[in-house]
């Protein structure tokens, strides 16, 4: 069932490619994949920003795995 559920958003994805919203009181109003990019800058520190931001959330969930270490046991109720 989701199988079918991302096929078909894919599909839509795919058939209204460039338009990612589209006006209906205007088509010049329309928002297209190219008038929504930004410039090279803004995806340059975006990236930076991710790599900064995916480090550290690394590293949280390695904290949190190693405090929570051996704390539950299976046989205990």
């Amino acid at each position: 069932m989701r199988l079918f559920i991302l096929l078909m958003l894919l599909s839509v994805g795919f058939g209204m490619y460039p338009h990612l919203l589209v006006s209906t009181t205007d088509p010049a109003l329309s928002l297209t994949v190219f008038n929504a990019a930004t410039d090279s800058y803004g995806l340059a520190a975006g990236l930076a920003w991710f790599g900064v931001g995916f480090a550290l959330f690394l590293a949280y969930q390695i904290y949190v795995h190693y405090l929570f270490w051996g704390k539950a046991l299976a046989d205990a109720h």
